[in-house]
């Protein structure tokens, strides 16, 4: 009686809604189509199909883990991550490292963003239509602040931009 009421089973076509609800398939010849996948507050995805879990009590299914395993980043031990099945992730490592890996990352914030930390670096150089340093800003290594230069003469000609 109890034998199927817990099982491994394949996940197809999952369609949102209220939840989320697909098609399931467990043993041979066996399937049953509007199974549904809720999903915990704050964590939302749709791999449209994978491998899972379902339960069924009085023929309600219900499908409470779903993974797809052919792309499922392999981990160190403790390691957590958010990732997609082409390969970019967001990683919380050890050593207190969130770390980001994708081709481009985008930041939508409408009032500001806020870096605090001492140190900023780029391996390829920051490109910004504007600048502005609170207390200090460096170019090319020389410090701007209080930057001066020595021989200049008065009048109505220019120096070069940076």
């Amino acid at each position: 009686m109890f034998a199927n009421l817990m099982r491994w089973v394949r996940v197809r076509g999952l369609t949102e809604g209220r939840f989320q609800s697909g098609r399931e398939e467990g043993l041979p010849n066996e399937g049953r189509d509007g199974a549904q996948r809720p999903q915990d507050y704050g964590f939302a995805a749709n791999p449209v199909s994978g491998e899972g879990l379902k339960l069924e009590i009085g023929g309600h299914t219900v499908i409470i883990r779903l993974d797809r395993i052919a792309e499922r980043p392999q981990l160190p031990a403790y390691e957590v991550a958010v990732w997609h099945k082409e390969g970019h992730m967001v990683r919380l490592r050890a050593g207190r490292i969130a770390q980001v890996d994708c081709d481009q990352f985008i930041v939508n914030a409408s009032t500001g963003v806020a870096l605090n930390t001492p140190m900023v670096t780029a391996s390829q150089g920051i490109t910004s239509q504007t600048a502005a340093a609170a207390t200090s800003l460096k170019v090319a290594g020389k410090e701007v602040l209080g930057h001066s230069h020595g021989s200049v003469q008065t009048g109505s000609g220019s120096t070069a931009a940076f």
